[in-house]
Parts: structure tokens; C-alpha cells; sequence
């Protein structure tokens, strides 16, 4: 029994010497959790003044769904706005094209060229029975030594040349007004003459390309390829997947593989009115392009841009009718950030 007081006497002494040496460091555990729960609940207390996720900046301007913003607001969210400048330049269009090939071409010149060969030796033998003719003529009225039934035979030969020959000139005809039909005055006109076109063609140094959309009414305009001017030959009148009025234009100095697409440029020969818009300032959202600009120094609203041509990877050349040249050139994807927040804030209240 002494030995049980002993031993709780022993465990109680422990315990109080225990508490004497932990104290310190049991009240620093207590101090540093006091100081944790003090900055949670500070944390609290910030969010509670933040009210920022709850501010609805969405308003309408104009019957345009715009943002408000202070002064303070568009500084902390980096919004710069530039005053755009009307400008005037010349553009050059891409246009569509397709090389095509022209074996026609060259089959229907090959007939010529044989229904000439044959004119040729026509006009020799026609040339050379005159001859006889002449000669037979000359004998039956001086000497009456040749029958009328031989210089009728030879007259006859003649008669039939020249039949023969006015059948190949027509053949020959119709075969030049189906390339003037399908190519045009110039090539007709080359075929007929020096062969310079047609040569470098049958040399494969020139191409014949299709265009689309082009101005019949003016129809000898700036197109380019490889900075080579193409020449106008005559609307297409095969199928094609080319758009509009599609014409067939001569590429000099170049071969280019039959069925082949490419790109041809157009340079506009009138100056365009519109603006420089850079390319920070183009949101593109919804299959669409836009920008946003600033009204009265708070209102931010956004406009879609439908025409404009690239001038480079830092700007492009806008021909819409603008309003307000106030644009925003850095900042809009926030702006257009904080209209789907506002948005989805509105809806969830509703």
C-alpha cells in the first residue's frame, strides 16, 4: 500500500515539473494560432469591403450595351484609348485564280496549221494549171492544134482547185473564230501572226489563268502575280468554281501546273477612305471582329469592324463609317471580360 501512495506521489511531482518547464513554449503555440485566427478573420473582413464582384458595370449607351468605368477603374485596368485619323490609301485585293491548261488550243492551231499546209499546196497547183491554161489557151486560138475538150479539162481542174481552196478557207476560219471565241483578239492575232504567246506556251514559259470577279467593263486592271502583270485575254465561257464575271488573263515568263490554285492581287486604282486600326485594339470573338471605343471619358462600348483589309501583323486598314474615333488599344480584353461578368451577375439575379 505504501508503495501505491509512493508511486502517485511520484507521477503528481512529475506533473507539476512538467507544466513549470513547458509553460513558454505551450503559451507560444497559443499566441501564434491567436495570431493565425486574427488574420483569417482579417482576411474576412477585407473581403467583406471588396465589393467589386458585385458592382454590375454593365449599362446601355445609345441602345449599345456598354460598360461604365471610373477614373480610377480604367487606370488600375491598363486602358489606353487612341483618337483615331481618317486616312487615304491604294489596296491591292486578293483574287481568286486557277491555271488552266490549253490543249484545245494547241489542237485546234495543229488543225490550222495542216488545213493550211494544204491551202498552200492548193494555191501552188492552182497556180501552176493557170499556167497550163494560159499556155493551152494560147495555142487553140492561134493555132487551133489543141482540142476545146483539153483547155475545158484544164479550166475545169482550176474551177475544182478553187473549190477545194474556198472549202479549206472556211475550215480555217471557222477554226480561228473558236479561239478568238474561247481566248480572245490577242491570241487569235498572235496564232495569226509572229506566234510569240503561242510559243512560249507550247515552250511552257507562259500560263493562262482563270480570275473571278472581274470588271468586264474594265477589264485591263493591275493584276499581279509574282509582281508579273497579267495580261486580259477574254471572258471564260468553260465551268469553273470561280465567283462572277470569271476571264481569262495571260501570265508571262511563268509556268504554272495546269488545275492549280493560287492568289493574284488587284491594285485598286482609287484612293479608299478609312482608318488605321492596330491590331491591339481587335477583339475577335464570336466569328466576328471588334473593337470597343470610349464615350464621355467612362462609357466603353463595342463596335463590330466588317470591312477591313491586313496591311500587316500590327495593324489593318478599316473602311467602316466610324462615329467615334476613340478607340481603345489596350485593355479591351478586359473590358470584354468584365461585360461577360456583369452579364452572368445580372442573369444570376434575375
Amino acid at each position: 500500500m505504501k508503495k501505491i501512495i509512493y508511486v502517485l506521489i511520484g507521477v503528481l511531482i512529475g506533473l507539476l515539473v512538467s507544466l513549470l518547464l513547458f509553460q513558454p513554449r505551450l503559451d507560444y503555440f497559443l499566441d501564434d494560432e491567436s495570431e493565425l485566427i486574427d488574420n483569417e478573420m482579417k482576411i474576412y473582413d477585407d473581403d467583406d469591403d471588396d465589393d467589386d464582384y458585385e458592382i454590375n458595370r454593365v449599362e446601355y449607351y445609345k441602345d449599345k450595351l456598354a460598360i461604365k468605368l471610373s477614373d480610377d477603374e480604367i487606370k488600375d485596368a491598363g486602358i489606353i484609348v487612341s483618337k483615331l485619323t481618317q486616312d487615304k490609301i491604294t489596296l491591292e485585293e486578293e483574287i481568286n485564280a486557277i491555271s488552266i491548261g490549253y490543249k484545245n488550243l494547241l489542237d485546234v492551231v495543229s488543225k490550222y496549221d495542216v488545213l493550211n499546209l494544204q491551202l498552200s499546196k492548193s494555191k501552188i497547183n492552182k497556180t501552176h494549171n493557170e499556167r497550163i491554161y494560159l499556155r493551152l489557151k494560147s495555142l487553140y486560138d492561134e493555132q487551133g492544134s489543141i482540142a476545146l475538150k483539153d483547155l475545158e479539162e484544164v479550166e475545169f481542174k482550176i474551177e475544182s482547185i478553187k473549190a477545194d481552196m474556198n472549202s479549206i478557207q472556211k475550215d480555217m476560219d471557222f477554226l480561228i473564230s473558236e479561239i478568238k471565241l474561247e481566248y480572245g483578239s490577242i491570241l487569235m492575232d498572235d496564232v495569226l501572226s509572229e506566234r510569240k504567246i503561242f510559243t512560249s506556251l507550247i515552250n511552257n514559259s507562259s500560263s493562262l489563268l482563270i480570275i473571278e470577279n472581274v470588271n468586264l467593263t474594265n477589264k485591263n486592271r493591275n493584276y499581279k502575280f509574282n509582281n508579273e502583270e497579267l495580261i486580259f485575254l477574254n471572258p471564260y465561257n468553260g465551268n469553273s468554281n470561280l465567283r462572277g464575271n470569271v476571264a481569262i488573263f495571260l501570265l508571262q515568263n511563268i509556268k504554272i501546273s495546269s488545275n492549280s490554285k493560287l492568289t493574284v492581287f488587284l491594285e485598286n486604282e482609287d484612293l479608299i477612305d478609312g482608318y488605321f486600326i492596330p491590331e491591339s485594339a481587335l477583339l475577335y470573338h464570336g466569328g466576328k471582329v471588334w473593337a470597343y471605343f470610349r464615350e464621355n471619358n467612362e462609357i466603353f462600348y463595342k463596335e463590330e469592324i466588317t470591312n477591313f483589309y491586313n496591311i500587316d501583323n500590327n495593324k489593318v486598314f478599316s473602311t467602316n463609317s466610324l462615329l467615334n474615333l476613340n478607340i481603345v488599344v489596350s485593355g479591351a480584353q478586359i473590358l470584354l471580360a468584365e461585360e461577360f461578368r456583369s452579364q452572368i451577375m445580372q442573369e444570376d439575379d434575375d
